[in-house]
């Protein structure tokens, strides 16, 4: 019943563009499939689905309440960007643990700042195939440098996938993008 995404993104911030708001919902879902907890996406979210703006929906028509498969089409970036995120999902249990204990001893918070959050998962969580992963959220809408101490391989840089990069030094989080790390 409740806003979709895309329109609650463009009425809590009629001041960012389009494309600002595209990230900002691709970073937000991001986010759900990269936590801790059983993920729950809105029908049609990777497709930018809008319901016009209607918040209650229950008793509205079909026009206001059923996906437009156009859309799919329209923000293939969007939906490919879902596509492989679900995958990655799928492919590392470390982003699926299922105990308390375990989220205990294999998350750490390493930053949580105004618009940035990172967080290590370490020793395979889960039976992972990758031994640590680094995942940094940046909410911010400039780019932060984000330095590291040792070297990494990139999963995910901003919108760009399996870039497999060795990364040293640093790393530049796009704004309003998730970057995720990984060492074998």
């Amino acid at each position: 019943d409740n806003h979709t995404l895309f329109d609650k993104l463009e009425i809590s911030r009629p001041d960012a563009s389009k494309e600002e708001r595209k990230q900002m919902a691709m970073l937000a879902n991001t986010v759900v499939l990269t936590t801790q907890s059983v993920p729950f996406l809105h029908a049609g979210v990777e497709m930018q689905r809008t319901k016009g703006g209607n918040h209650n929906s229950y008793n509205a028509p079909d026009s206001v309440n059923q996906i437009n498969w156009q859309w799919k089409s329209q923000n293939r970036d969007v939906v490919e960007y879902y596509k492989n995120l679900i995958s990655l999902r799928r492919q590392h249990p470390a982003f699926r643990m299922r105990k308390a204990e375990d989220v205990r001893n294999n998350l750490e918070f390493k930053r949580v700042e105004p618009g940035l959050i990172s967080y290590h998962l370490s020793n395979n969580a889960n039976g992972d195939n990758w031994r640590n992963i680094l995942v940094i959220y940046n909410a911010r809408t400039t780019a932060v440098d984000y330095g590291l101490e040792e070297e990494w391989q990139a999963a995910l840089l901003g919108n760009e996938f399996n870039s497999l990069n060795k990364i040293s030094g640093s790393v530049e989080v796009p704004a309003i993008s998730t970057v995720i790390l990984f060492q074998e």
